[in-house]
């Protein structure tokens, strides 16, 4: 049998690629990525980065529409997808493109379109549900009697402690109680939709993933030359930062953990990425003499795991974190890591005391004190990373390809 599956995804992301050409290759799924927007397919302007950058990698090797977006602006909340061909490419499977001409979303199907009252057994929302795309394609789904999934990477259910939040917790309750079923990215994931009534028994794993196999071969060895070229020290522990330089990401926390540290001088810290905070870290690092802090700047997905082979140690210290695929990437590359608790990865692959430190978020002193242990162990770091590289090389796309065929043989037997 084969089954017809469209995946609605809000723009092109490089971590969603490998998933999407893994279940095309699947000889029993006739897979069909309808997109709200081009975003992230040229080069675009990323406003917390401050920086206007064009992924270096392939990412269209499959199937693919793209939706015309009456929205421009991608920063509009709500109102940053607006397709109203999202009806039609999951009615009819008919795609309307910029110049008015009409596509086929589907794919040649074994069942006849005339015996099929809609063009897909089911539909995958990736676009989460806090925009009029989303929302317009899950109503058409439920008017339609089309079965759908919502997928994303949630974590942490906030408090309902004012009007405001009982009410958006209360829209939560109905919109789940309305889905067919849930590709959960993770144990923290899972408890978030449980806690707004979802039925476990309609949820599938398709884990928040990324190439590993990628990472895990272009890391390579240890790279000197690129010590050398941001003038760290080749002796050096390296702690590595990788993540927009804005507030939720909390990299002052890293930095004044860095200031705090007894083995400093035995020890660098690497600010990969780009944002607002730039240039007040980098004042703050200049006032304060630290010279061991590193700012490289943006670098693109195809030199990142060189600069993870350069490091020692992985640092997240974000403030809320519902996933943080930079995780995962670390992982591959055999690092130890240390997040913070308000990280969604500490449910499955981030193990306090076994690959990984997890610290309260906002905390520099305690994070100062996981550094020195981690400067001062150097069997510790490579224990860790060891096991680092143990607990992700099973998760990964193949386990979330596995995840949907279990959801699509579900879908079909009800």
């Amino acid at each position: 049998m084969t089954y017809r599956l469209a995946v609605v995804a809000s723009h092109v992301i490089q971590y969603q690629d490998p998933l999407f050409r893994l279940l095309a290759a699947e000889p029993d799924i006739d897979l069909t990525v309808l997109y709200c927007s081009r975003h992230g397919l040229e080069q675009f302007r990323d406003a917390d980065m401050a920086t206007t950058l064009a992924w270096d990698i392939d990412l269209l090797g499959y199937p693919h529409r793209f939706l015309w977006n009456a929205s421009k602006d991608l920063n509009r909340g709500f109102w940053r997808l607006v397709n109203p061909g999202i009806v039609p490419a999951l009615v009819r499977g008919q795609v309307t493109g910029n110049r008015g001409q009409v596509v086929d979303a589907a794919r040649t199907s074994p069942v006849p379109r005339s015996l099929s009252p809609v063009p897909y057994d089911a539909v995958l929302f990736m676009t989460g549900w806090g925009a009029f795309t989303a929302l317009l394609g899950i109503l058409t789904c439920w008017l339609f009697r089309i079965p759908f999934f919502l997928y994303g990477d949630s974590s942490f259910p906030p408090a309902e402690d004012s009007a405001r939040s009982r009410i958006r917790a209360g829209l939560m309750r109905m919109l789940f109680a309305l889905t067919t079923g849930f590709m959960t990215s993770g144990v923290l994931n899972a408890d978030y939709y449980r806690h707004y009534g979802a039925d476990p028994r309609r949820f599938f794993l398709l884990p928040w993933a990324i190439d590993n196999d990628r990472f895990a071969r272009d890391c390579g060895v240890p790279q000197p030359e690129l010590r050398a070229q941001y003038g760290i020290a080749q002796d050096a522990v390296v702690f590595l930062f990788s993540a927009k330089l804005v507030e939720r990401k909390d990299p002052f926390a890293l930095l004044k953990a860095f200031e705090r540290m007894r083995h400093r001088g035995r020890a660098a810290v690497v600010f990969m990425g780009d944002g607002v905070l730039r240039e007040p870290l980098e004042r703050y690092a200049r006032e304060h003499n630290l010279g061991g802090a590193h700012f490289i700047g943006f670098v693109n997905q195809a030199a990142i795991p060189k600069h993870y082979a350069m490091a020692d140690v992985f640092v997240l210290p974000s403030m809320y974190e519902p996933r943080g695929a930079v995780i995962n990437e670390a992982m591959a590359c055999g690092l130890p890591v240390v997040v913070t608790d308000r990280c969604g990865s500490i449910g499955d692959i981030v193990l306090d005391g076994d690959n990984a430190f997890i610290y309260p978020a906002g905390d520099a002193a305690a994070l100062a004190e996981v550094m020195d242990r981690l400067v001062e162990d150097a069997d510790l770091r490579k224990r860790m990373g060891e096991r680092s590289r143990e607990i992700i090389s099973t998760w990964d796309y193949r386990r979330g390809v596995a995840g949907v065929k279990e959801m699509l043989r579900w879908v079909a037997r009800q």
